[in-house]
């Protein structure tokens, strides 16, 4: 798809279906509540793009025969919507992600530097707001990232480096976390019962107040702390 085609159609507001988006200029792009479809987005660069309420179904955004994929800079993707989108190896770079909506995406290897998944208006600042459901984020680095309260659930971070996060009262229920890096990470009140957690050491967690866990994982968790449990 040429450029002309690509601003005629974001002007019309029809979705785009089937596009190769990879030579688009996308710098200060003004895409808000547009619609892809099936489209690819190979080695892109989003500078400062306003995604607010967009739209991806089937979307790719990696180079997969080089492991390398986009970088979102500086851009706004409130209210977005990512459906069944490939992102591995892609770099989100101090973007806004309020109320963002991932459904099995694959984010494996992906980087978030100082992504923002809270909202501010005026001088409030809403608690943060995101939904990623059934996404693979295996190997993805979201060290300090601030999700509490987010529903994560079904979600594998397989040896993701979750170092520093906030997922207090987060819905981490079916996740995997097994190899997963969780030094300091806030998990009081989060929900991870029917999680895999093998290797994961509560006493390495910032806060674990309120943590609910199902009964067969508390054998694990108990075992990781060095306690031996015995039958009576």
């Amino acid at each position: 798809m040429t450029a002309a085609e690509f601003h005629a159609a974001l002007a019309s507001g029809s979705p785009i279906e089937g596009a190769d988006l990879s030579n688009i200029d996308w710098k200060d792009a003004q895409c808000a509540e547009a619609k892809f479809l099936r489209c690819r987005f190979i080695r892109c660069r989003f500078a400062h793009v306003d995604f607010r309420g967009a739209t991806f179904e089937d979307c790719i955004f990696t180079d997969k025969a080089a492991s390398a994929g986009s970088t979102f800079a500086f851009s706004e993707l409130r209210e977005a919507r990512l459906i069944r989108c490939d992102l591995s190896f892609c770099h989100i770079d101090r973007c806004k992600l309020f109320a963002i909506e991932m459904d099995r995406c694959n984010a494996l290897g992906a980087r978030f530097e100082h992504a923002d998944f809270s909202h501010a208006y005026g001088r409030k600042v809403t608690p943060s707001k995101a939904t990623l459901r059934r996404c693979n984020f295996e190997i993805a680095n979201l060290a300090g990232v601030r999700l509490p309260e987010c529903d994560l659930s079904g979600s594998s971070f397989r040896e993701a480096d979750l170092t520093d996060a906030d997922l207090t009262g987060a819905n981490l229920r079916d996740c995997d976390l097994e190899k997963c890096e969780l030094l300091r990470a806030k998990l009081a009140d989060a929900d991870i019962r029917h999680a895999k957690i093998a290797g994961l050491n509560v006493l390495s967690l910032g806060s674990i107040k309120g943590l609910k866990v199902s009964a067969d994982q508390q054998w694990l968790l108990l075992a990781e702390m060095g306690i031996e449990v015995h039958p009576d």
